[in-house]
C-alpha cells in the first residue's frame, strides 16, 4: 500500500510542478505583454489625428528612442516642464504646435533616409531654433 501512496504523490507533485511551470509561463507573457503595450502608450495615438498632426504622432509612436534624444524649440520645457521632443506627443500638445509637428515629422523623415541622430539634431537646430 505504501508504494501506491508514494507513486500518488510523486504523479500529484509532478502534475503540481507542471502547472507552476505554466502559470509562471502565463505570468512572464502577460509582463512582456503589458511592457511592449506600455511601450505604445508613451504617446496618443496618431488615429486621434489628421495629416501632419498624425504623420507626427505616428513618428512620436514608431520612434520614441529618437524623439526622446532631440530637442524641442517651441519653448515647452519653459512652460509645460518637457525634456525632449517626445514628451511633446505625450499629450495633445503636439497636435497644437506647429513647431512640435514640423519638428518630429522632419526628424522622421531624416531617420528614415539614414540620417544619424547628431546630424538630426543639427538640422532641427539650424531649423526650428529661431522660431522656424
Amino acid at each position: 500500500m505504501e508504494r501506491k501512496f508514494n507513486g500518488a504523490a510523486r504523479l500529484v507533485a509532478a502534475v503540481l510542478s507542471a502547472a507552476l511551470l505554466g502559470l509562471a509561463g502565463i505570468a512572464v507573457y502577460q509582463l512582456r505583454s503589458s511592457a511592449d503595450a506600455a511601450a505604445n502608450s508613451l504617446t496618443l495615438s496618431p488615429d486621434l489625428f489628421q495629416g501632419e498632426t498624425h504623420a507626427a504622432y505616428l513618428v512620436a509612436q514608431q520612434h520614441p528612442d529618437l524623439l526622446a534624444q532631440l530637442d524641442c524649440y517651441c519653448g515647452c520645457e519653459q512652460h509645460e516642464g518637457h525634456k525632449n521632443l517626445l514628451d511633446c506627443f505625450r499629450s495633445n500638445h503636439g497636435a497644437t504646435c506647429a513647431t512640435c509637428t514640423g519638428e518630429a515629422v522632419t526628424a522622421g523623415q531624416l531617420y528614415e533616409n539614414g540620417t544619424p541622430v547628431e546630424q538630426i539634431r543639427g538640422i532641427l537646430r539650424q531649423r526650428y531654433a529661431n522660431g522656424g
